[in-house]
């Protein structure tokens, strides 16, 4: 089982610091929800965790096996054994198929030159079917709609292998039931053993899937912890500047966020 940490972790670019002594942890079996607004650090955080981004206080370790190293000095090929990342702005880079794109997730295993087999390619079909992509696998991806390849995104990171997943925004563009098979898939992942954490704008659903739900505010970790404890009025006006009702979700034991509008006593 692969967890991902941040110990006292601060990082940004070119002298500007970003995240302020971050502690946190991705935990095997868990799904985590990231929040916060715009420019909060949430990228930051996980390009800190997958390696990508150095510390300039504090680290980001990856821990499997009894071992734990620090991301940012792990090689590219054992960090995707380790860790798989969807990006929210990724385009289409050139007019392969949906197929081709998601076995380039097979690099951690195969290396530039290997040739994948028939259990690389089984990995890639199983990833295109619990994405969703499955039926469009042939057409290239440069003729997808945004929500349509979001989805391949997630397959990729899927055929990858990895047991810690960080992902931007894995529901932007997607439809309500595209968001909920998403969040849905996202959940049974990490009910199979993998550490998951997703960065999403949308409070509510964070509320419906998240099993801790951790707050960025001006590059500070100012919540961690269930969405009821965390998703709390009060804390939510604090960092979004708006203010909202918090209430129970009709059906479960999760809370509903809705926003209170400025007009409303128009």
């Amino acid at each position: 089982m692969t967890r991902l940490v941040a110990h006292n972790l601060s990082c940004g670019y070119r002298g500007r610091q970003v995240l302020h002594g971050v502690d946190l942890s991705v935990e095997p079996g868990e799904l985590l929800a990231l929040v916060g607004p715009n420019g909060a650090g949430k990228t930051t955080l996980f390009r800190a965790l997958s390696g990508e981004l150095s510390a300039t206080a504090g680290r980001a370790t990856v821990e499997w096996n009894g071992m734990s190293r620090e991301a940012a000095r792990l090689s590219l090929r054992e960090r995707a054994r380790h860790i798989a990342r969807v990006l929210q702005g990724e385009t289409p880079a050139w007019a392969a198929t949906v197929r081709e794109y998601v076995a380039a997730g097979l690099f951690a295993g195969l290396g530039w030159f290997g040739a994948p087999g028939q259990s690389e390619r089984k990995a890639v079909n199983k990833a295109l079917d619990r994405a969703g992509a499955s039926e469009y696998a042939e057409r290239p991806v440069t003729e997808l709609s945004g929500g349509e390849f979001r989805r391949v995104l997630i397959a990729r990171a899927l055929a990858q292998g990895a047991e810690a997943l960080l992902l931007d925004e894995p529901a932007a563009e997607l439809d309500l039931a595209g968001q909920m098979a998403v969040l849905g898939l996202l959940r049974d992942l990490a009910a199979q053993g993998a550490a998951v954490a997703f960065s999403v704008h949308d409070l509510n659903l964070a509320a419906l899937a998240a099993d801790r739900v951790a707050a960025l505010a001006d590059g500070r970790l100012v919540a961690l912890g269930p969405p009821k404890e965390v998703l709390q009025p009060e804390l939510i006006e604090s960092i979004y500047g708006s203010p909202v009702h918090v209430g129970e979700h009709p059906s479960m034991d999760r809370p509903q966020i809705s926003p209170i509008p400025p007009w409303i006593d128009e």
